[in-house]
Parts: C-alpha cells; sequence; structure tokens
C-alpha cells in the first residue's frame, strides 16, 4: 500500500509541476511585502529575445511570435530572473539540455532528426512571422536566431535539414549563407544567415520571383515606430513570449476583394476599417506575467456602446488591502450618449428607458436617472484589515436629492447617528427587488408575507467626495477609528502591477507565498526532466526561495479595459496562469469575475444584435395589419402575397437589416441581412392562426434566426 500511495503522490506532484511551468513562460514582480535581503546572483539566460518585429514595415498586415522551446526555463527581467538566471540552475538546464539532445533527439528516425536538432538544439530565439502586403501581393517573413557561429556549419545543417523535406531542392549561392528552397514551379523561398549576429531569415511568396524575394528580404530593417510595437509592450516586453497581433485597417485591401458594397459599408459601420490592431499574447510586462487580449481602435463604430473610462482613485484603505475590485460607472454625458446611440440602432429606445424609469420610481420612489447620475464614474469594493465595504464618488448637487427621496418613500426610513465625530446614515427599505412585488402575491401566503417584512439595511458615510458604504456599522466606525492610511491607486500600480486607469471593470488580489510554491513545484518539474533526459541533475545545489528574495504575497487580477484608443482583457498574474492553481483561494474570487464578465459581455452582445433586428421585427408587424385588414375586407388567405393591395413586392421592403420580406398565402417570411447571425439566409417566418375566419394571434416560432436573437414570443 505504501509503494501504491507513494507512486500515487509522485505522479501528482509531477502533473502539478508540469502543469504549473508549461504556463510559466514568464516570471514575477520585484515588488515586496515585507523586507527581504536582493539577491546578488550573476544572471544568465538560456534563450534570447526575437528580433525581427523591431523591423517590420509598415503595410504588415499580421504578426505571428511562437516562444522558443527552453524559454520558460530562461531568465527575464523580473523577480524570478533570479531563480532561473543563477549559475547552478543554467548549469543544471544546460545538462538537462545536453541529456534532451543525446538521449532523446539523437534516437529520433532518419527523417525527423534533422529538423528537430535545428529547431530544439540550435535554435536560441522565438520563431517570428509577419505576413506584409507588397504591390497587393501577400508575403511572408519568418526569422530566429540560431547558434551556428559560422557560414559552413549553418550550410551543412541546412542541406541536412532540407532533403529530408518532400519536393524541396537547395539551390545556395555559391560561398555565401544565402539563397533559394524551391518546392516546384511558382513556390520557393529565400533564405539568409548572418553569422554575425546570428539571425536567420525566410520570405516567400506564391508566384513571386527570386528577385523579388530578394527586394522583400531588404525592406526588413529596424522600425521603432511601427503600430504594432504600443500593443506588444503592453503584452509582453521581454519579446519572448507568445503574441499574435493583426491589423484590420491593413487587412481591407484583401477583406474587401469580392465582398457585396453592402456587406463592405456594414464593416465600416462597425469602425473595422479604422482598427489599426488586435493583439492576443502571454508574456512579461511592468514585472508581471500577462495574458491579454488588446484592440487598438478609436471609440467609433461598434465601441461607442461601451464608455471610455479614465479612472483617478483618491482613496484609502486601512493597512493593506487584500482584495480590490473596481468599477467605471457611466458618467452624465455617457448615459446621454449611450441613448442617443441605442436609439439608432433601435428607434424608440428613448421612449422605452422613459416608460422604464416610470415604473422604476412608482415601485420605489426614486428617480431614475437622478440615481444613475448620483454616483460615479469610481466605484470601488475593499478588503482590508476592517472588512468589506464599497467607496462610490458621488455627485454633491444629486446625492442629497437622493437621500431626500429616501426619506419620503414609503416603506422606507432614514436615520443619522453621531458616533465618535463619524456621521453614519442608516437607510431600511423593503427587500423585494424593484418589479417584483407582483410575485409574492397572493397575500394570505404567509412565506410571502414573511418575506415582505424582511428589510434591506444600507449604512454609510461620506468622505469628501466619496460615500463609504457597508453592510454594519461597525465596518465604518472602525474604518473611521483606526485611520486609512493605504492609498489605493499606489496599491494597484506599484505592488500589484494592475493597470487600473482605464479599467471598465476589474480586480485584483494578493496571494500569500505564491511564489514560493511556484519555485517549488518547478524544481520538481527540474527533477522529472532530470530524470526523463537522464542528467542526474542535483537539487540541492540551487538557492533556497529565502536566497532568492521572493516578495512574500504575490498579484493575481482581471480587468476589462476601455480607453479612448483601446479596448482590452487582461489576466496578470505573479508567476502565471497556474497562480489560480496555486492559491486558490483569492482565485475563487477572480473566477467569480472571469465567469461573470464571460457571461455579461456575450450577453450584452445578444441585445445589440437583438436591438439591430428590431427595425425588421416592426416592419414585420406592420405586414401583419395589412394582412389582418385584407382578411376583414374580404380578402381569401390564398391571394395575400406580395403585390396583393397595399403589400409591397418583397424587395421593396429592403433596408439596411431587412434583405427582403416575403409574403405567400398570408405567411409573412422576413429575410435578415446582418453578418453577425451567421451564414445562410437569416428569416423569422409568422404564420397566422385562424379560428373560422378571423386570425387569433401569429406564430413566430419558425425560421432559421438562433433562439437567442428573437423576440420574446417568437421564441
Amino acid at each position: 500500500m505504501k509503494t501504491i500511495l507513494d507512486k500515487s503522490t509522485s505522479i501528482k506532484k509531477l502533473l502539478v509541476a508540469s502543469l504549473a511551468w508549461g504556463f510559466i513562460i514568464t516570471g514575477c514582480s520585484d515588488t515586496e511585502q515585507k523586507k527581504v535581503v536582493k539577491p546578488s546572483f550573476k544572471i544568465e539566460s538560456l534563450a534570447e529575445s526575437a528580433w525581427l518585429y523591431g523591423s517590420l514595415p509598415e503595410n504588415t498586415v499580421a504578426y505571428v511570435r511562437l516562444p522558443n522551446p527552453w524559454s520558460g526555463f530562461s531568465a527575464k527581467a523580473d523577480s524570478f530572473k533570479y531563480a532561473l538566471g543563477n549559475e547552478e540552475h543554467v548549469k543544471a538546464v544546460k545538462k538537462i539540455q545536453q541529456g534532451v539532445y543525446d538521449n532523446i533527439i539523437a534516437k529520433l528516425q532518419a527523417h525527423a532528426k534533422p529538423l528537430a536538432q535545428f529547431y530544439v538544439e540550435h535554435t536560441k530565439g522565438p520563431v517570428e512571422l509577419a505576413f506584409v502586403s507588397q504591390n497587393g501581393q501577400p508575403v511572408v517573413f519568418a526569422g530566429t536566431s540560431l547558434d551556428y557561429s559560422d557560414d559552413t556549419s549553418f550550410n551543412t545543417a541546412l542541406q541536412d535539414l532540407v532533403k529530408g523535406i518532400p519536393n524541396a531542392n537547395l539551390m545556395p549561392q555559391e560561398g555565401q549563407a544565402k539563397g533559394i528552397i524551391s518546392f516546384g514551379p511558382g513556390a520557393a523561398v529565400y533564405y539568409s544567415y548572418n553569422s554575425d549576429k546570428q539571425r536567420f531569415t525566410l520570405v516567400s511568396g506564391m508566384g513571386t520571383s527570386v528577385t523579388s524575394l530578394e527586394n522583400a528580404a531588404a525592406t526588413i530593417k529596424p522600425n521603432d515606430k511601427h503600430e504594432m510595437l504600443k500593443l506588444e509592450k503592453d503584452i509582453d516586453s521581454s519579446h519572448q513570449g507568445l503574441f499574435v497581433w493583426a491589423s484590420p485597417k491593413n487587412a481591407m485591401p484583401f477583406i474587401q476583394m469580392g465582398m457585396p458594397p453592402e456587406k463592405l459599408q456594414q464593416l465600416k459601420e462597425l469602425g473595422v476599417d479604422q482598427a489599426k490592431g488586435l493583439a492576443l499574447g502571454y508574456g512579461v510586462s511592468d514585472s508581471k506575467t500577462r495574458l491579454k487580449l488588446l484592440l487598438d481602435m478609436p471609440n467609433v463604430g461598434a465601441r461607442q456602446f461601451l464608455p471610455v473610462t479614465s479612472n483617478d482613485y483618491d482613496i484609502k484603505s486601512v493597512g493593506q488591502p487584500s482584495s480590490v475590485l473596481v468599477m467605471s460607472w457611466f458618467t452624465a454625458e455617457q448615459i446621454d450618449q449611450f441613448k442617443e446611440n441605442m436609439e439608432l440602432v433601435k428607434p424608440g429606445f428613448k421612449n422605452d428607458w422613459e416608460n422604464f424609469a416610470d415604473d422604476f420610481e412608482k415601485q420605489t420612489g426614486q428617480d431614475f436617472d437622478i440615481l444613475l447620475r448620483a454616483f460615479g464614474p469610481e466605484v470601488v469594493r475593499i478588503n482590508d484589515e476592517v472588512g468589506v465595504y464599497w467607496i462610490f464618488k458621488h455627485d454633491k448637487d444629486l446625492f442629497p436629492k437622493v437621500i431626500e427621496s429616501y426619506k419620503t418613500t414609503k416603506d422606507t426610513e432614514y436615520s443619522k447617528k453621531e458616533i465618535n465625530g463619524l456621521s453614519i446614515h442608516h437607510i431600511k427599505s423593503p427587500m423585494i427587488p424593484f418589479g417584483m412585488g407582483s410575485m409574492m402575491q397572493p397575500k394570505n401566503n404567509f412565506g410571502a408575507e414573511l418575506a415582505k417584512s424582511m428589510k434591506s439595511h444600507m449604512y454609510f458615510s461620506v468622505e469628501g467626495d466619496y460615500i463609504v458604504y457597508a453592510t454594519v456599522p461597525q465596518i465604518l466606525i472602525e474604518r473611521h477609528n483606526r485611520v486609512a492610511d493605504t492609498n489605493i491607486a499606489s496599491w494597484m500600480s506599484e505592488q500589484q502591477g494592475f493597470r487600473y486607469e482605464h479599467t471598465l471593470l476589474g480586480y485584483t488580489t494578493s496571494i500569500k507565498d505564491i511564489s514560493r510554491t511556484s519555485y517549488h513545484y518547478y524544481l520538481e518539474l527540474l527533477n522529472q526532466l532530470g530524470d526523463i533526459s537522464k542528467a542526474g541533475i542535483d537539487l540541492t545545489l540551487l538557492p533556497t526561495a529565502e536566497e532568492l528574495g521572493f516578495p512574500e504575497k504575490g498579484a493575481v487580477g482581471i480587468s476589462l479595459i476601455s480607453s479612448s484608443d483601446q479596448l482590452g482583457f487582461e489576466f496578470t498574474f505573479e508567476n502565471g496562469a497556474t497562480d489560480l492553481m496555486v492559491g486558490a483561494g483569492g482565485a475563487t474570487a477572480v473566477a467569480v469575475v472571469g465567469i461573470l464578465a464571460a457571461v455579461a459581455i456575450p450577453a450584452y452582445q445578444e441585445y445589440t444584435i437583438r436591438a439591430e433586428l428590431s427595425p425588421g421585427v416592426y416592419t414585420a408587424e406592420s405586414v401583419k395589419s395589412q394582412v389582418s385588414e385584407a382578411l376583414v375586407l374580404g380578402a381569401k388567405v390564398e391571394d395575400l402575397d406580395n403585390g396583393f393591395e397595399d403589400i409591397l413586392t418583397a424587395e421593396d421592403y429592403e433596408t439596411s437589416v431587412i434583405e427582403k420580406i416575403a409574403v405567400n398565402d398570408g405567411v409573412i417570411t422576413v429575410f435578415f441581412k446582418s453578418p453577425r447571425l451567421g451564414y445562410g439566409p437569416q428569416t423569422i417566418v409568422y404564420v397566422p392562426m385562424f379560428e373560422g375566419n378571423q386570425i387569433t394571434y401569429w406564430d413566430c416560432t419558425g425560421g432559421t434566426v438562433a433562439q437567442k436573437y428573437r423576440p420574446a414570443r417568437c421564441k
């Protein structure tokens, strides 16, 4: 039994360690929560940074960087660099590398061995690919760093590699490390190797000549002004991690080829032609590991439905917080702009808004628009040494009106008490949410009556421009007595590496000993790799976590970003994505925010598509009235087709949303032309249901439009 348990435990540790380091391409932060001795180890890296990213032509359409296979074991400019860059660790990894070369790659079959040697053994940096538009034709650049010290050794290795590629023919220029690899008529790749800089370059393009490929290679030269570099700096300034970038603006000439004018117009209305870049990456930036999706696009088209944020927090916590959630609420101007944008998409939206606001005021006694405008834009939830509470920025003119409304609202009680110089406001109101009063009937239901008697208690105090809200007064009292001393903005940026300035919704938490735990898992992985490669490494030679000066706590965060020119979604880690496993307690809250975002964002997208289809639904209502009226006037059902009386021809109903509306024997089929609905005809079918000669209702469950995009009555 003991043997079985030991094996099971070993396997479990191997899985955890492997998974941990599989995600950790980069390390953790230099931020310290306690006094530690800064290591004095001399740093050595096992892998190099990329270079092609800094030499891209302006007309680059897309770029991809794939990390070097040994990048996860190589030191970078973060605090984990001491763990990966110290002499004993580098020696251990080099022993593992040699073991892989001697005991694994050397035993591969002849056709696979040259490629494995070329990539795993001799490639020192990431592999980079760039897709460029030159004279209207696509050209592909590829680049990496190799360890061949002279042209002869490179040429020999390339010859061995090409021999194993079917239909490939190597045509080198005599005495030089450059030439052409031909794959048949019209398929050629230009290659060159600079042995001084140890940079390998490939250039390819279907149907291009040798001369044009050489000319294309000449365009690879330093360019520190390329628009991609701004996004790359935000995601992976180490230039070693995974990074993918594409320019919708530069790709438009290819996208619009053969595209119908109306489809092209729809893309422009969404703002695609103004999107400078879309990037996804996993790497190091500002001493933190980041997994980030970022869109470089002005606030036009589809972006106008999200508010642009510019947060400036003048808020303090009591001691070091364990977690902070931030949210940027709509400003008064953004609320007005949102209503204008929605009115364009869904005519009548303003009227629906006013109707909802009227119902809200009848149910709660609160003016809906005043309530929206009285708070924000800064909203923060803090978990610190005194507890969990919220801090809202407030409008000093509108907020008193909200309080006055509570004072005069039926079934709501307001009181104020002075404790140790602190004014604590208390509002007690019915707990039943707005719009749910009808669900609590009938009155003789004892459980419903008990639920009605339950109250919602809100306690708050005023601190300058901010309202501090808590569910119990003790939190407010202790915060006042102990005095808040930690600036939240500084804590988020300096300690957590959390970029709050343009965060629409975000959460960051601090987890104890996360770097120390990750390091120990990593050492377990090294042991297993030493066994597999037969390197036989000695872990006792490597430094302890204490000697490496790891911070006491580590950051994990998630944020939705919306600035004037960028929209993004980011995970921030101290050591890598497996921080979510190592710090399960704090990560749970991050996961909750992630799940909420994963639910909320698609739901918002579904809402905008439903709003986009609403003009077609309204037009169908008009056609239904025409069909019903014709029947009342004596028309036969079989006569009710397009062109009968006031019913237009199918194509006459065409708009930016409607392709056509077909009427056949009284059955109405609306054809939509929104590209967001999917491929193929997208329809909603309205079938009249009769009782005698009278239409009692219309069945609109038929058609191909997905259920989630339909009006409620058509599901």
